[in-house]
């Protein structure tokens, strides 16, 4: 595009936004005469009337509308390439609100998020931990942490941060008392402790390899995944649960692994955000640290 075109451009938008000449010069910094000249060719190379001028009014031809109405976003756009393009040579600042499930932005969001602030200090960080399903579109959050499949979207795009392993453990004395599970059908003789989707309001399944087990039984059923940690930790029962949550106890013996054998695949913690052409500096330095930081 023509430098000349582009500045005609903005100058019909303008036009159109300020319905004058005299106002829309002003706002671009241009002389009256000026603006109305680059109008001028950009009409006689379309071959159309933009607008309809007379010394007490301006008004646009329907030919102008469809032409306002065509240009604004390609121009939008534009701008925020050179934005972007901007923007990646500074320092990424301003406000980057994150969303991430309780006890994962606890547990691995919180202390990463303390060293990324160091690094942007001009970055300010507003975490939200709830372990609903956000909607991007219409909550006031940037990105947003989520744990396994994130199903089937349009409108987002999903970036790999790490993978975790499912683990299935159990306190000492627990086990002390009740035995050691060989095999997944041996768990039909132990306390299950088991984790309720609050959306779906459906038990998770347990996973066995590439196999999952929907009917464990238990006494112990929460919503909320560090209570079911703090009951496995307590003695209650056996859980199965996030590597990242087991992990510290489990090096300290205050959880053993059971049934190493039979681990599932290791599942994605993934950062998604809204499917926008141009991406946040801000949401890419985040997105690029937690990487590297657990690569």
């Amino acid at each position: 595009m023509k430098t000349k075109n582009l500045t005609a451009i903005t100058a019909v938008i303008q036009v159109a936004e300020e319905g004058s000449f005299a106002a829309a010069s002003r706002a671009l910094g241009l002389s009256t005469s000026a603006t109305s000249k680059a109008i001028g060719r950009l009409e006689d190379e379309l071959g159309v009337k933009l607008f309809h001028r007379t010394t007490r009014s301006v008004r646009m031809t329907p030919e102008g509308e469809r032409y306002v109405e065509g240009v604004k976003p390609v121009l939008a756009e534009l701008e925020a390439i050179t934005g972007e393009i901007t923007d990646d040579l500074a320092q990424p600042r301003g406000q980057l609100r994150i969303s991430a499930p309780s006890a994962l932005g606890r547990i691995i969001i919180t202390p990463a998020l303390s060293k990324f602030q160091l690094k942007y200090p001009e970055l300010d960080i507003e975490l939200s931990l709830d372990d609903r399903e956000v909607d991007l579109a219409s909550d006031p959050i940037d990105v947003a942490v989520r744990v396994g499949n994130l199903g089937n979207s349009a409108s987002v795009v999903a970036r790999k941060l790490l993978e975790d392993s499912l683990v299935i453990c159990a306190a000492p004395s627990y086990l002390q008392s009740y035995g050691i599970p060989l095999t997944p059908a041996d768990l039909t003789e132990h306390n299950c402790l088991n984790f309720r989707n609050r959306r779906t309001g459906r038990l998770y399944p347990w996973l066995f390899g590439t196999e999952e087990t929907p009917n464990t039984s238990g006494r112990f059923i929460s919503d909320d995944g560090e209570a079911v940690f703090r009951a496995a930790l307590a003695g209650a029962g056996i859980s199965q649960m996030p590597g990242f949550m087991a992990q510290a106890s489990l090096a300290r013996g205050e959880l053993i692994e059971v049934l190493g054998d039979y681990r599932p695949p290791t599942i994605a913690i993934s950062a998604i955000y809204l499917d926008r052409r141009l991406l946040s500096p801000r949401i890419r330095a985040f997105i690029d640290f937690m990487t590297s930081m657990y690569r």
